[in-house]
């Protein structure tokens, strides 16, 4: 699954957006990530993505959303590999 794959690559951007506190560049990579955050309904993230994307400037509130939004990140992964990986297991 593309997504999986590319949460280490999202948590990384994440990182260096929020240090950088680079809001243009941090939207273009929540616009990437949205549809996938959408369609597997992971839980927070849509308002946390939404929140983010409403912002005009960087704040506080801004820097608490993005490090909730690693949080999700960082907590889901494991799950997603071991489902990934119990289901490349089971027979069709």
């Amino acid at each position: 699954m593309l997504f999986i794959s590319s949460l280490d690559e999202y948590l990384i951007e994440l990182a260096m957006l929020q240090e950088q506190k680079n809001l243009p560049e941090l939207k273009k990579v929540i616009h990437k990530m949205k549809p996938s955050v959408m369609n597997l309904e992971v839980k927070g993230a849509a308002e946390i993505l939404k929140s983010i994307n409403n912002a005009s400037s960087w704040n506080n509130d801004t820097d608490r959303r993005v490090s909730q939004l690693r949080e999700i990140f960082a907590a889901i992964k494991p799950m997603m590999e071991k489902d990934l990986a119990r289901l490349g297991t089971e027979e069709i």
